[in-house]
């Protein structure tokens, strides 16, 4: 089982978006995949869930002797499931934080392990005790980034995240979201992230307004629109990111 984790500092930088085409092509291959939404906004919970899995409390994320199976619900994709996010949510960073143990999403994939291929986590934005768990639970953390002069700032502030807690960085894979080539200031950003950082791992998505219809039709683009270009765009992302893991049958 492979586990990525989606996330950004910053919220409406498109990685639930993300986080639901990654689950569909994992669906077209054929890979058993959980997305976790750890959000308290539950974005992925509103594309993915279908209300049916008893209601989890963010209290039980403590607990030792819990059967995570009857948390877990169906999907419209076969072979997709969701561990939808519950309000109370926005209390687990207070309830991780005091707590002795620092490894209750390791403990949950654990469990897992032999009922799935791939975890897919949404993650919420910022960065706290829930962040730097979902962090050392993954093998790869995608970061979303926008294509502007702040995009190698916020991403420096990750890796400088990542070095305080002793997690490698080598296990972020930043990519460029909502990319218009046409425009020069995105096209500095892009040249100025890789001569500072390196090119992005995972490439660039480019911009477009089926991302926000996404919400409307519930669909991941890649599903509705698998010629788009953007499709295209995901398509080369996914493969990256399957040999990145080695995630294969």
């Amino acid at each position: 089982m492979k586990t990525v984790a989606i996330h950004s500092q910053k919220g409406g930088v498109g990685k639930t978006s993300m986080t639901i085409n990654l689950a569909h092509k994992a669906m077209e291959f054929g890979f058993e995949t959980l997305v976790i939404d750890l959000d308290p906004q539950g974005s992925a919970t509103f594309f993915l869930g279908q209300g049916q899995a008893t209601k989890l409390k963010a209290k039980q994320w403590l607990s030792h002797e819990i059967d995570w199976n009857r948390y877990i619900e169906a999907t419209p994709y076969e072979g997709v499931f969701i561990l939808p996010a519950r309000k109370g949510l926005r209390k687990l960073d207070r309830l991780m934080s005091s707590d002795v143990s620092d490894k209750h999403i390791k403990r949950l994939l654990k469990s897992l392990k032999s009922q799935f291929d791939l975890v897919l986590i949404d993650c919420p934005p910022g960065i706290n005790t829930v962040i730097e768990q979902a962090y050392r639970a993954a093998d790869r953390v995608l970061v979303p980034l926008t294509p502007t002069p702040l995009c190698l700032e916020s991403f420096r502030t990750l890796r400088e995240f990542v070095d305080d807690v002793a997690i490698p960085s080598a296990k972020l894979a930043p990519f460029f979201n909502r990319v218009n080539p046409r425009l020069e200031l995105h096209r500095a950003s892009l040249k100025q992230f890789a001569q500072n950082a390196g090119e992005p791992q995972l490439g660039w998505v480019r911009a477009t307004t089926l991302i926000e219809k996404m919400a409307i039709d519930k669909k991941a683009v890649t599903d509705s629109h698998p010629a788009h270009r953007v499709s295209r765009d995901i398509n080369a992302m996914w493969k990256v990111l399957m040999r990145d893991l080695d995630l294969h049958h």
